[in-house]
């Protein structure tokens, strides 16, 4: 038997929510967790305990026995959790920011876990584990996810950003395989914008891909929210006049999988583009704020009056990421 790779020390789990501890193998588990015991036998390949809501607080120690062997986590706070999600915007870090070196700061009450990327190349991987922020090395952190948990910490809770990202990816591989065409979207291959079919970004561009190597690792791990920035790569006139459904099924689905029909999405609108001043970019713009409408528990996040437009990557994301905690904030 094993534990999911979220499951370490330095980890932060969400107030308020049911917690599920999970891993996988067969045999029997216990989990004790602030007071809190919880076992099962698993007769399958996949296991999880659910533990009841808990308040804001910690630090915590988690035991965890699988058939007889005991691991112990240490550093464990119940506070706020979310994934960031989506393409490069959402990947790029501090270093390659505006933000100055002089501001990057230690902060023992934001903690990170990178998911692992099929393009690799990342500072932290799954097996560092939970990482606390500290100012050696922040410079490595996604942007977004470093000032939205700085901000949102200012409440006096620890913050648990999970970064779930591929450059260059399009919306089909976040979904299972199939899950546009049941919904009626079925764009021929030659009407798709250009990242379908690179060689390179075929590598995690299949229908369903990212979805399976990504984003069922870390489900059903309890959150608090997603954060989405994506869909510069759907931004074909064919695509962006259905981006609109396909972030509703993407939605849904996600909801599904993560234990919560009523999850909080947070979608980032996609900034203005100065090469891309076209309809099908400006259509993937109104789908994702026609979607707030369209599901409950949406909220979007308009950045193109506060981050640059000469660039597809704007540097300024601690103006963009002060409106996420806004948007969280009046949810």
């Amino acid at each position: 038997m094993k534990l999911n790779q979220l499951f370490t020390s330095h980890m932060v789990l969400p107030a308020n929510r049911e917690i599920r501890v999970f891993g996988e193998g067969e045999g029997t588990v216990s989990v004790k967790f602030n007071g809190v015991k919880k076992s099962l036998v698993s007769c399958g390949d996949e296991w999880c305990v659910a533990l009841p809501e808990m308040e804001y607080g910690g630090p915590y120690e988690m035991e965890i026995i699988m058939n007889g062997e005991k691991t112990v986590l240490d550093d464990i706070y119940v506070g706020e959790v979310y994934i960031f999600a989506g393409q490069s915007n959402m990947q790029f870090e501090i270093r390659e920011s505006s933000y100055p070196k002089e501001k990057w700061v230690s902060n023992n009450n934001i903690r990170l876990f990178n998911t692992l990327r099929v393009e690799e190349g990342e500072y932290f991987l799954p097996s560092h584990g939970w990482m606390v922020a500290d100012a050696d090395t922040v410079g490595y952190w996604p942007a977004i996810q470093y000032h939205t948990a700085t901000e949102l910490s200012k409440k006096g809770i620890v913050v648990g950003a999970i970064s779930c990202f591929q450059g260059a990816s399009v919306i089909e591989s976040w979904v299972p395989k199939g899950t546009f065409e049941k919904a009626g979207v079925n764009i021929p291959i030659t009407e798709r914008h250009r990242d379908h079919v690179d060689e390179l970004f075929g590598r995690w561009n299949g229908n369903g891909q990212l979805y399976d190597f990504t984003f069922k690792k870390i489900a059903p791990y309890s959150v608090s929210g997603v954060v989405w920035y994506q869909g510069e790569s759907d931004t074909s006139v064919s695509e962006g006049k259905v981006y609109a459904t396909e972030l509703c099924e993407l939605i849904k689905v996600w909801r599904r999988d993560l234990y919560d029909e009523n999850l909080p999405f947070i979608v980032i609108q996609i900034a203005d583009y100065d090469e891309r001043n076209d309809e099908g970019w400006s259509l993937v713009q109104k789908a994702q704020l026609d979607v707030e409408n369209m599901l409950n528990g949406v909220k979007t996040v308009i950045c193109r009056d506060i981050c640059e437009s000469n660039n597809i990557h704007p540097p300024t994301k601690d103006a963009l990421s002060k409106r996420v905690v806004d948007a969280i904030c009046n949810m």
